[in-house]
């Protein structure tokens, strides 16, 4: 069963118009966005977005015409989070505000929470937007 909550992520307007804009497009019909975390990236952590439907035990905020699910285990490593979207000739995508990060990386896709134990199910990260771990840098 999933929990319907909206103090787990915040959308601000541009973030919730480009996510909107984006649902529409999707050519699955999806119940909304999953807002997740995936092992790596140069901090430890990256951010992941992806249209999904709505899964057992899931968080969901329901915030107007978008829906975003966030699984319980990355739920406490991002409540309170705030997404924007930033559009312009310096910079396009999506952006996260995380008052739960300790440090971040200067791409701003990934963050560690300091000397806290993560352990999240490791998925093969396919998005070139999220910059490589420490480890695959140096062996280029």
């Amino acid at each position: 069963m999933s929990q319907n909550t909206k103090d787990v992520v915040n959308l601000t307007p541009s973030a919730k118009e480009e996510l909107h804009k984006l649902l529409q497009t999707e050519k699955e019909k999806k119940d909304g966005v999953r807002l997740s975390l995936l092992a790596g990236g140069c901090s430890g952590l990256s951010y992941n977005l992806e249209f999904d439907n709505v899964k057992e035990n899931d968080l969901v905020s329901d915030l107007g015409n978008i829906k975003i699910m966030i699984d319980p285990k990355s739920a406490l490593y991002l409540f309170g989070i705030t997404v924007d979207y930033q559009g312009g000739l310096t910079g396009r995508g999506f952006t996260f505000e995380n008052p739960n990060a300790k440090k971040s990386c200067g791409c701003g896709t990934s963050f560690s929470v300091g000397d806290k134990e993560v352990t999240l199910e490791f998925k093969q990260n396919t998005n070139s937007n999220v910059c490589p771990a420490p480890e695959t840098k140096q062996n280029k």
